[in-house]
């Protein structure tokens, strides 16, 4: 007899009891052939989805079960609370470290000869930044004054360059001592001084 005549005669006779208990007992799972299937690629495929859903749920119960309180514990951990007296001594410490920046920045201002009107923009939270931002704004500061002088000796008459020869004052008893040589070689200051 071969496979297919076993085949024929099984199909023949499924309805006999002999023949269904023998099929029953052939058909019974042992954790060795779950095992072997489960291994395949087929058995893969049936058994991933499970995995995930009861993962997904056992995840979803963690979360509702215990994740509110790590949150809130790791919040407490980075942002510790505290007492409003300790937040009051925040503030005034740093109301008061303030006002010494702003103390020593009003006198460097004063000393640099800088508007003391403008102090507040330049503050910064520590000395070292507030000076860093005076020195700079001095500057800038006197590079516009310089060019603004420079503008106005210009518009005055006055080559802010300078001449050679600082220009020469007289008093008026000196230009009355004065020789004709004398007041032709000095006559635009002389000039000058008389028409003030």
């Amino acid at each position: 007899m071969n496979l297919e005549e076993v085949k024929q005669f099984l199909e023949q006779q499924k309805e006999t009891p002999e023949v269904k208990s023998y099929l029953n007992e052939l058909s019974v799972l042992s954790e060795d052939k779950v095992k072997q299937f489960l291994d395949t690629d087929g058995g893969k495929k049936v058994l991933q989805p499970r995995l995930d859903q009861h993962f997904t749920k056992g995840l979803e119960t963690w979360k509702t079960n215990n994740l509110d309180k790590l949150v809130d514990q790791k919040v407490k951990e980075l942002n510790p609370t505290k007492n409003p007296l300790e937040i009051q001594v925040e503030r005034l410490e740093k109301t008061l470290k303030m006002k010494e920046i702003k103390e020593k920045a009003l006198e460097k201002a004063h000393q640099d000869g800088l508007p003391i009107q403008l102090i507040d923009f330049f503050l910064d939270e520590d000395s070292e930044k507030t000076e860093t931002n005076l020195d700079n704004f001095k500057s800038v500061f006197d590079q516009h004054l310089q060019s603004k002088t420079k503008e106005r000796l210009k518009e005055g008459g006055i080559d802010p360059k300078g001449s050679p020869q600082p220009s020469k004052t007289f008093t008026m008893e000196q230009i009355r001592n004065m020789s004709p040589e004398e007041y032709k070689a000095n006559q635009e200051a002389v000039d000058q001084f008389l028409s003030l």
